[in-house]
């Protein structure tokens, strides 16, 4: 009997001991996982790189660290919804330059998403968009040197104008074909006058017609000798150049050969920002765990 009772209590023992140490167990699992899938994403492997991570997140579902470097590697494949959650997650991290980097690249996203609707959902585009300024000037506020981020907000906000000039434009297109319908409606619901009244509106059409024929001629008999004079004046202020030009030549030549070469600096000295693109950079997986 005493035996058996020893037995059983070594038995409950052990088991409290090994429930005792999974945790611990689990947390260096994950530990090498992480490791392991930020090798991997270096690497270019982020499919590899994911499973590693998920594999992780078992254990510690909400470990800041591990949620922003899924976020990366999930942005590195343009699958933007899942990496705006994983970021997301990553907010909660207590290390203030791991949030603004987190908010960055969820201002990233924001762009990303919302210019992927662009030709399909304009009013959507100028949403998402608006929702990207807001979390590059937040990343700002935490981290006064992140300029990637300074550059995004200032690059999309004045994406933003040139957009919400177009959906104005679309707006005002679709309410005048509405009202294009609507007058073509109403005039096929409209009757048609029969009989005497048919007739004197014939006749009133015509009379109405001949008025304007002689309105237009009296018009083109104006307009034409206005157009007569008008080239007469224009010859003669022609002729009269032709006469100051002779006597200035060389001397207006080189005036407008030098306004053309001060025009041509100046454009030169224009910046021009077009061809950098917003989102091209993300933080990259910098911390094992």
């Amino acid at each position: 009997m005493n035996k058996r009772y020893r037995m059983f209590t070594l038995l409950i023992s052990l088991c409290i001991l090994v429930a005792a140490n999974l945790p611990c167990l689990a947390a260096t699992n994950a530990k090498k996982n992480v490791k392991e899938a930020n090798r991997l994403y270096k690497q270019g492997k982020l499919d590899e790189a994911l499973q590693k991570y998920n594999d992780a997140s078992v254990a510690l579902p909400d470990s800041d660290i591990l949620n922003f470097n899924m976020g990366t590697a999930l942005y590195k494949k343009e699958d933007y919804e899942k990496a705006q959650d994983a970021f997301t997650k990553a907010l909660t991290s207590d290390d203030k330059k791991l949030e603004a980097d987190a908010l960055y690249n969820l201002g990233n996203c924001k762009y990303k998403l919302g210019k992927l609707k662009e030709n399909t959902d304009l009013s959507a585009t100028v949403g998402l968009l608006r929702e990207s300024l807001d979390y590059y000037k937040r990343a700002v506020e935490l981290d006064q040197k992140n300029t990637d981020a300074r550059f995004n907000h200032e690059f999309v906000e004045r994406e933003l104008k040139v957009l919400l000039d177009k959906l104005k434009q679309q707006q005002s297109n679709t309410d005048k074909q509405k009202e294009q319908e609507q007058q073509q409606e109403e005039q096929k619901q409209g009757t048609c006058p029969t009989g005497k009244e048919q007739g004197k509106e014939d006749k009133g059409k015509e009379e109405s017609t001949q008025a304007e024929e002689q309105k237009q001629q009296e018009k083109e008999g104006q307009e034409g000798q206005s157009q007569q004079e008008e080239k007469q004046q224009k010859e003669e202020q022609v002729s009269a150049a032709e006469s100051q030009q002779e006597e200035q030549g060389k001397e207006l030549s080189e005036e407008g050969a030098r306004a053309i070469l001060e025009r041509y600096g100046q454009e030169e000295a224009t910046p021009n920002y077009e061809d950098r693109r917003t989102g091209a950079y993300d933080r990259e997986v910098s911390k094992d765990w």
